[in-house]
């Protein structure tokens, strides 16, 4: 393939992000950028960023967490819980149950040996289990006084601040580098001097760390925690990363353009078709239509021998 045919393919997510919001500004008749919209956009787009933030370094392995949206709901419930005592303790208290629950994952993918896809999807009932024991199957209030926190100038900068960060260990540090270099061949990087175990063990608590966040704006936001809190997030998560471009098996090609082009894309098309007034069911099954596209499109076939 020539280098310039490389360029195009690179730029293909950005010119499909301009197509989609030039779709949704005309299929709703100009409503969809409108000043009135944006911060609904901005909610929506907060938890797939982050989301996609904390996994881009466990799918530069070629690794997935299928647990994300039980981990979010069990940060929430946790989150709701402490902020009865108070709001910081609440917010420590998500990111470190989000972190810890992430740490399983690492725990029964590196020491019992299961592959990261089977692990986390059955760390993903476990954790629903406990959720729906401590919720009862309903819902718990979190202290109302959350709420105050719940302002635009807060989630950009947060947003801002973990863009910045993802960008810079993704792509410039060396622990960025080394998930590449696994998710490329991960026994050349074990002979060059790599910890695999210890480097394919902290995607997992980042992804955790993420979910703990995306928990804590949850609560900010609605002051509930319920059985539907985080709903989807690992799917939003996945879908963004691949419809931005990063290779469902990893590898060098996975960069950070492919987590914000497509988390906006991602985002773009979950608000347009809110705008839209499509229903939920309608909405999964054009997200499945668009997942399957995206693996077929991205799956390296030929490099793929097993599931990770």
């Amino acid at each position: 393939m020539k280098i310039k045919d490389i360029k195009l393919i690179g730029f293909l997510p950005f010119l499909g992000l301009l197509i989609v919001i030039v779709f949704f500004q005309i299929a709703t008749g100009g409503r969809f950028l409108r000043p009135g919209n944006f911060p609904v956009f901005i909610n929506n787009a907060f938890a797939i960023i982050v989301a996609s933030c904390g996994m881009s370094f466990l799918m530069a392995q070629g690794n997935l967490d299928f647990s994300m949206a039980g981990n979010v709901c069990v940060s929430a419930v946790f989150t709701a819980f402490a902020s009865r005592i108070s709001i910081p303790f609440a917010i420590i208290t998500a990111i470190c149950s989000g972190s810890l629950l992430g740490c399983v994952n690492g725990f029964a993918h590196i020491v019992l040996g299961l592959p990261a896809f089977i692990a986390t999807l059955a760390t993903s009932f476990i954790f629903m289990g406990i959720a729906n024991t401590l919720l009862g199957g309903g819902s718990i209030p979190a202290d109302y006084a959350m709420k105050t926190l719940d302002n635009l100038p807060l989630k950009l900068s947060v947003l801002i601040a973990i863009c910045i960060i993802t960008f810079l260990v993704l792509e410039y540090s060396p622990f960025g580098k080394q998930c590449k270099a696994i998710g490329s061949r991960e026994e050349v990087a074990r002979q060059g001097g790599v910890n695999i175990k210890v480097k394919k063990w902290l995607p997992f608590i980042v992804s955790g760390l993420s979910c703990g966040l995306v928990a804590v704006f949850s609560i900010l936001r609605t002051c509930t925690a319920s059985t539907m809190t985080g709903a989807n997030t690992q799917m939003n998560a996945m879908l963004a990363l691949l419809l931005g471009g990063l290779p469902f098996s990893g590898g060098w090609a996975s960069r950070f353009r492919c987590v914000i082009i497509g988390s906006l894309l991602m985002a773009v098309v979950a608000n347009g078709l809110l705008v839209m007034g499509i229903d939920i069911s309608a909405q999964q099954v054009i997200k499945g239509i668009l997942f399957v596209a995206a693996v077929a499109i991205s799956f390296d076939r030929k490099n793929a021998t097993v599931i990770k």
